[in-house]
């Protein structure tokens, strides 16, 4: 019995290049509605201020840059095989008044010779909470504020609207969502 195979792929024919090309675009998804006096919002909407890092097949870092750099660097080329891209700004807690954590993550493969486009959308790992009270409740009511728990970042503890609170709560959800629970007190 004699066989014959015969198999062209981008990993064993010697004659082709083992390299291709991964050309980068970056949105941001920070839809939040107005900028408050502790953050302004609209740098991170802004993906010139963002983090980018780009990983090859094996784990090996061939990028990581800010994303007012990325233009400049594309085409970027990387050995066949797949990779990983990682955009991030900001901090992440568990809920804070001054910052929030925007992030994106995309995967992809490299073929010889072609051109990979990628697209990588960051968006917040949390909420913003804000209440607004009504101006005539001072008028039934000596305090008054709103306790916010639930989530799994708070693991038990809770946030607090107070009466002249202005300034909104960045907490952070599961990629899945979460149900956030309220407690209203008056006096």
């Amino acid at each position: 019995v004699l066989t014959s195979c015969n198999q062209e792929s981008d990993f064993e024919n010697p004659s082709e290049s083992r390299q291709g090309q991964l050309v980068l675009t970056l949105d941001s998804k920070t839809d939040f509605i107005l900028d408050t006096r502790a953050v302004q919002e609209a740098s991170y909407a802004n993906v010139d201020n963002y983090t980018v890092i780009v990983t090859d097949k094996d784990g090996n870092e061939k990028l990581n840059c800010k994303g007012s750099e990325v233009a400049s660097k594309m085409p970027l080329t990387l050995t066949i095989g797949s990779f990983s891209v990682k955009a991030f700004y900001g901090t992440e807690s568990a809920a804070s008044r001054d910052a929030f954590y925007v992030y994106g993550e995309a995967n992809g493969t490299i073929k010889a010779e072609q051109k990979e486009g990628v697209s990588v959308t960051c968006t917040p790992t949390c909420g913003r909470i804000s209440v607004d009270f009504d101006a005539s409740m001072a008028t039934y009511f000596a305090d008054y504020n709103v306790a916010f728990s639930g989530t799994e970042a708070l693991a038990g503890s809770s946030i607090a609207w107070l009466k002249d609170d202005t300034e909104p709560w960045y907490v952070k959800l599961n990629k899945d969502g979460e149900n956030v629970s309220f407690v209203i007190t008056v006096v």
